[in-house]
């Protein structure tokens, strides 16, 4: 309607130019400046109302979560004695959306009135970010003239990670048959060596080991003197935009989320691991240590205050966990990754040195990112960001 209106208009003013220029008279110099002035008009009443008209919003809801709805309401109020025409309102949408509201319907506040709209707010992501109202579109009386701004006064809102409860695992299905077995039922000799026992498998003797030591040592079986499992998550960013990173950081810490509770919920303790490349001294600050069930909310809560940051040295990022004690007590590893560098492959080449069974859930929305991946006793897994954890894990 506006570019039929601007060229109607267009027509107009020339035929007032034409009109001065053969014509002559009050009515045709009258008729000139009115159309010469509409635009100055409509420009005028734009920034009137612009710096006019008041924008209220709100979230019902001080815990969010992502994939998660919470009411929300906007209120667009006239408080002058002349009514506002064609007033449209645009919604963050990369991170957020707003149901059941068109962001392309046009309000018209007549004067001294409010127009109150009540609907809710999807996050669809863990994170920080802004949702609601982000632009505000006006237009004129005579549709000649547009002015979008920027809403001053958006809403900020901190969102946790979503809860998936898995049923099942596919690292665990009869399928799975190298990570249950290994896991689960201890058959294989491990690499580590204890005292020989009465009643210890002499197939399992370490005679190389018990000549240096002068008496017989056994190597250990995979689970013997173990419990649990442990799950690495490095948290370097990917990406400089939220759009690009935000949607893997939510499915890596969601995968981590869906395997603690899985576990947890067999009795199971877990450990958690962040790979940060910090010093020593700071590594138990990415360490949550032999949680059970009890302790799943505040596994939860450390989740959703995890870090990700984009000053992170790649060399050295896994070095604190491969280095730590506790992650070779574990009976299996899940890393769950955004990227499969030769960090990450150097980390699990160093867990299976102690024949620790590995699964790498690996985030990324390429398609036969992982064909032809292989390390022994390594299962891989590739989740699409957007991918329904029930499915694919």
């Amino acid at each position: 309607m506006s570019k039929r209106n601007r060229i109607i208009y267009a027509i107009l003013w020339v035929l007032s130019l034409v009109g001065i220029s053969f014509f002559g008279g009050p009515v045709s110099y009258g008729f000139f400046t009115l159309m010469t002035l509409l635009p100055v008009i409509s420009f005028l009443y734009l920034l009137f109302v612009s710096f006019s008209f008041r924008i209220y919003q709100e979230l019902e809801g001080k815990n969010l979560v992502a994939g998660h709805t919470v009411p929300f309401y906007f209120i667009l109020k006239n408080e002058f004695p002349f009514g506002f025409s064609s007033i449209r309102v645009r919604f963050f949408s990369d991170l957020s959306d707003i149901l059941e509201l068109d962001d392309d319907e046009e309000y018209e506040l007549q004067p001294k009135t409010g127009i109150k709209k009540n609907t809710k707010v999807l996050c669809k992501y863990r994170g920080e970010y802004e949702v609601g109202i982000q632009s505000i579109e006006i237009t004129d009386y005579f549709c000649l003239l547009k002015r979008k701004f920027n809403n001053k006064e958006t809403l900020r809102v901190i969102v946790k990670p979503a809860i998936i409860e898995l049923t099942e695992l596919k690292t665990l299905n009869p399928n799975g048959k190298m990570t249950k077995e290994s896991a689960f039922h201890p058959t294989h000799p491990d690499v580590l060596v204890r005292r020989y026992e009465e009643g210890d498998d002499i197939r399992f003797v370490d005679w190389k080991s018990s000549a240096k030591s002068g008496e017989l040592m056994v190597r250990k079986t995979i689970g013997e003197g173990r419990e649990g499992i442990g799950i690495i998550l490095p948290v370097k960013r990917c990406g400089k935009e939220a759009s690009e990173y935000l949607p893997v950081e939510n499915k890596m810490l969601e995968s981590a989320i869906a395997l603690s509770w899985f576990f947890l919920r067999k009795n199971s303790p877990v450990s958690a691991y962040l790979a940060t490349g910090t010093a020593e001294k700071d590594r138990k600050k990415g360490y949550y240590g032999n949680a059970s069930k009890e302790h799943f909310h505040d596994l939860y809560e450390w989740y959703s205050s995890v870090e990700f940051r984009d000053n992170l040295n790649e060399e050295s990022l896994y070095f604190p966990v491969i280095n730590s004690p506790e992650i070779y007590r574990s009976k299996m590893v899940f890393f769950v990754l955004q990227s499969l560098d030769t960090a990450a492959v150097s980390a699990i080449r160093k867990i299976h040195e102690q024949n620790i069974p590995v699964v790498v859930y690996y985030v990324s929305g390429l398609a036969d990112e992982l064909k032809g991946r292989k390390l022994p006793n390594t299962e891989f897994i590739q989740i699409p960001p957007e991918a329904d954890l029930k499915e694919v894990m």
